[in-house]
């Protein structure tokens, strides 16, 4: 099974992207924040990281930023979805594989998540793979 990693200070937002993602077979871990995200990724080497902008402690910008910066996982596909995705700096959009803006029809994301996620096919993102 393909594992990703959902992040957002919002439960009910990760329990909707659990329950639409799992309904479509992946396997789905969930962290509140950016730093909380970081031990997730290191432990279960997702294939994909979707992640909110603004939460406390550490942001998704943050969090990518600190992923991009660990050769393990250079090249894992993150999927940024906030409704404040605007904020994210020209200079910063490269750390990120897409950048949705909240709300997302569920049909699009799955899409998104499908194409980013195939790539590395559940085996988990390292530097080894194609962003």
């Amino acid at each position: 099974m393909t594992t990703l990693v959902v992040v957002d200070d919002e439960s009910l937002i990760t329990d909707f992207l659990t329950f639409l993602l799992e309904g479509e077979g992946y396997t789905v871990h969930v962290a509140a924040n950016g730093k909380k995200a970081m031990d997730v990724v290191g432990r279960v080497h997702p294939a994909l990281v979707i992640t909110d902008l603004m939460m406390p402690v550490m942001s998704g910008l943050e969090l990518a930023k600190a992923l991009r910066g660990n050769p393990e996982f250079v090249c894992l596909p993150i999927i940024l979805c906030s409704a404040a995705s605007h904020a994210v700096a020209q200079e910063d959009q490269h750390l990120f594989s897409a950048i949705l803006q909240k709300p997302q029809a569920p049909a699009s994301l799955l899409d998104i998540v499908a194409q980013h996620a195939r790539k590395v096919e559940g085996e988990g993102a390292t530097s080894r793979d194609a962003p």
